[in-house]
């Protein structure tokens, strides 16, 4: 039996199989039985893992599909796994497989597989025709396809810094990500998922600096974690997004709040050099690096004597995500969900929300003739992301992606799911906008990207999208109203 496509989901992907010259040019559309050739090497789940090893080693496979019910796969790197563990080379190779697989129909465009691999963080995809799978798509056949593969970008940034941490093909990396965001707008993915994508590969970027880092000042003295907040934290990063972190570590001494202190800088340092924006407000791990216990004072404070700044503040910080490092930091999390029980905090953020709503005009008509670039995101983007934390933290939901907060809120029956669909619909559609803003904003041309945006096509669907915008916030007051 063949596991579902796990391609099926609307939000899964936005691509299409499309003539358009240039989508075709990228290798996106290409349909997943033509990106290779060769038949998959298959083997019986009783077969020892030295006679697939050997197998794949003769006929030069990464990989074996195992013809078990269901369906299973073993890696090179399964084999080195039972190697290091010094596990018996006879034992069958159903016992090291990974089953079930994701899998994809042959006729599904290369782009499926190329989101798969990122979702799920694996570089094998079998492809099946009906029941049978008849071939087996890599991260090295993505990689060929398409020279603006995020998947490539990946392998970039892991291989980068050989020279340290500042190794002149570090601020090549900007370049790179705008390249594999402009490759998948083109194929018409939607900007909320390009977020992620961008989000995940600056994540791996974050983690090749601290590599770096680590390697210059040697291990740290204690636990710690690396945090993302804001879009980063979110997984909805476009690419002029800014820094947004912090850093918690275990030991309140002074030798630690060294050694931390300059992992921070570094890091932080080596980011700005690769593209990555410092943060004008100063959300950045060089000026929020603490002890855990001196953290979740700070969280119990914003939420215990909250005022507008506090709750600037907390709000931020209500997306952190560790992004690296082994300390555990539930305990902020645990912090936060006090915010469920105090009404007031959750009337201050949907008040702050409402602040933001799309401006409308006589008859109360959302206007996109006079909307900047800017007010995408300040009228649009922004006030979604707000009421995305306002209904999570009401739901008490551990999510931090916009999306997971809003479903979460439907789940808990504070807003409808009709409403949180609509939502997350116009929050893609503006995501998109802003990326094809910053898109053409690198050749320096404003006027074409300002063109861009306002195109007949997008521009109804920018109405739209703020048009719900400004119905959410609405809806919000019935809940949460104004005093007085």
């Amino acid at each position: 039996m063949i596991p579902a496509d796990p391609g099926a989901d609307r939000q899964a992907v936005a691509a299409r199989d499309t003539p358009d010259p240039e989508v075709r040019a990228a290798g996106l559309a290409t349909p997943l039985s033509e990106v290779v050739s060769r038949e998959p090497l298959l083997v019986p789940p009783a077969t020892t893992v030295a006679d697939v090893a050997m197998a794949m080693r003769e006929g030069h496979h990464s990989c074996a599909v195992v013809t078990s019910e269901p369906v299973g796969i073993v890696t090179n790197g399964d084999l080195a796994r039972v190697l290091a563990e010094r596990r018996p080379s006879d034992i069958p190779v159903r016992h090291v497989m990974t089953s079930p697989v994701h899998v994809l129909p042959a006729a599904a465009p290369l782009i499926r597989g190329l989101l798969l691999m990122l979702d799920e963080g694996i570089e094998h995809v079998p492809v099946v025709r009906g029941d049978r799978v008849v071939r087996v798509v890599t991260d090295v056949d993505v990689m060929r396809q398409q020279s603006a593969s995020p998947l490539l970008v990946a392998d970039r940034i892991r291989r980068a810094g050989s020279g340290g941490l500042h190794d002149s093909a570090l601020p090549d990396v900007s370049t790179d990500l705008a390249g594999a965001a402009a490759s998948l707008l083109a194929v018409g993915v939607d900007g909320l998922r390009i977020a992620a994508v961008v989000a995940s590969l600056r994540d791996a970027l974050t983690v090749r600096m601290l590599q770096l880092a680590e390697r210059e000042l040697g291990p740290p003295h204690c636990p710690y974690a690396w945090l993302a907040l804001g879009s980063q934290g979110r997984m909805e990063q476009l690419l002029h997004s800014d820094q947004d972190t912090a850093l918690a570590y275990a030991e309140p001494t002074a030798q630690a709040g060294e050694y931390f202190a300059a992992l921070a800088e570094r890091v932080t340092n080596g980011l700005a050099a690769a593209g990555v924006p410092r943060c004008p407000g100063g959300f950045m791990a060089t000026a929020w690096c603490r002890p855990l216990d001196e953290w979740r004072r700070t969280f119990l404070g914003w939420l215990d004597e909250p005022d507008a700044q506090r709750l600037l503040d907390a709000q931020v910080f209500l997306d952190l995500r560790p992004v690296a490092g082994g300390l555990d930091v539930g305990v902020l999390d645990r912090a936060l969900a006090r915010g469920r029980n105090r009404p007031g905090i959750q009337l201050a953020l949907a008040q702050t929300a409402r602040r933001f709503a799309p401006r409308a005009g006589r008859l109360g008509r959302v206007r996109t003739d006079r909307l900047a670039p800017a007010d995408v995101k300040l009228r649009g983007t922004v006030p979604i992301v707000m009421l995305g934390r306002l209904y999570g933290l009401a739901a008490g939901s551990p999510e931090r992606t916009t999306a997971g907060r809003l479903r979460a809120a439907a789940a808990a029956d504070l807003i409808s799911a009709d409403a949180a669909d609509t939502l997350l619909d116009a929050y893609a559609v503006l995501l998109s906008n802003r990326l094809a803003t910053e898109l053409g904003g690198r050749t320096g041309d404003r006027a074409s990207a300002q063109a861009m945006i306002l195109s007949a096509r997008q521009g109804r669907e920018l109405l739209a999208a703020l048009r719900a915008v400004r119905t959410a916030l609405q809806a919000s007051a019935l809940t949460y109203p104004d005093p007085g």
